[in-house]
């Protein structure tokens, strides 16, 4: 049943209650009302002179908005080709949950748009170097090699303010302007560092997003993937599914935060990663 303003501002006003069972009756209310809850948690944590009571009203609206996360990403799960863009962008909101996604959305639009004034033709390559320029000379993105494992490299809004990231993450902003433009471009799970590939004149070329947007051909993947400590095999130069990407992105920052120690984060990670793969929500989630 949804509470009225009033008798939900009450019913978070009960979190002072120490009596556990009680505590648990409310705190299930309270998830009940889902996202409407937020504003009077938060107006509780900003107005609670209690610290244990900031930091339960802190906990309880970082589970409601957990909790709404995961329905939407079940619902992106249960496309037969999820959307590469709204999954990055889910994955944002867990690291970033008050971030305007419609103001970067917003972003790449400009971004491809100034790429497609410069596009006079309807050659690919072309069209994919003049990206490669603009990305990684105007706007001046490169790999985050300074601080490789910081999570902000995995969440593309971090990536598109502070123009840094990983791989993976790199790549799908390059994805997302590639498609806004209509490029043939597509992502590429080579082991140890994800790239870019499109076909010019018949033959692969992969672009690598970290290194500021350097060509390769194939030789030198192979070359590559030999350094990394793999053998070539043909799987990791085809092209990969956003089901895939998004794993892939997802499971990176699994690994930061178990390294980290931050164990509620990399569980709630991994339960997303079941629902984008399976289509069904962990157990206990």
């Amino acid at each position: 049943m949804s509470l009225d303003d009033a008798n939900l501002r009450h019913l978070i006003g009960l979190l002072d209650d120490e009596d556990p069972r009680s505590l648990g009756l409310v705190r299930a209310k309270i998830l009940e009302q889902g996202e409407r809850a937020l504003p009077f948690l938060d107006e509780l944590r900003r107005a609670s002179p209690a610290v244990p009571l900031a930091q339960r009203a802190s906990e309880l609206a970082e589970e409601v908005r957990f909790r709404a996360l995961e329905g939407d990403f079940a619902r992106l799960a249960a496309s037969p080709v999820p959307d590469l863009e709204e999954g990055a962008f889910l994955v944002s909101r867990f690291g970033q949950p008050g971030a305007d996604l419609a103001t970067y959305r917003a972003w790449l639009d400009r971004v491809a748009a100034a790429v497609a004034e410069d596009l006079h033709d309807d050659d690919p390559e072309a069209g994919v170097k003049r990206l490669i320029e603009h990305m990684f000379k105007s706007l001046g993105f490169a790999g985050n090699e300074a601080d490789y494992y910081a999570p902000d490299n995995s969440y593309l809004t971090r990536v598109i303010d502070t123009r840094r990231g990983i791989p993976v993450t790199l790549t799908i902003l390059f994805l997302l302007l590639a498609k806004r433009l209509k490029l043939p471009v597509y992502g590429v799970g080579t082991p140890g560092h994800f790239l870019a590939g499109f076909r010019a004149s018949g033959d692969p070329l992969f672009v690598d997003c970290f290194r500021k947007g350097k060509l390769l051909n194939l030789a030198e993947v192979r070359r590559m993937l030999v350094r990394n400590g793999y053998d070539y095999r043909p799987e990791y130069v085809r092209a990969c599914a956003p089901r895939e990407i998004l794993a892939r992105m997802m499971r990176n920052l699994i690994s930061i935060y178990q390294k980290s120690g931050a164990v509620t984060r990399a569980e709630r990670l991994s339960s997303l990663v079941e629902t984008l793969l399976t289509g069904r929500r962990s157990e206990g989630a």
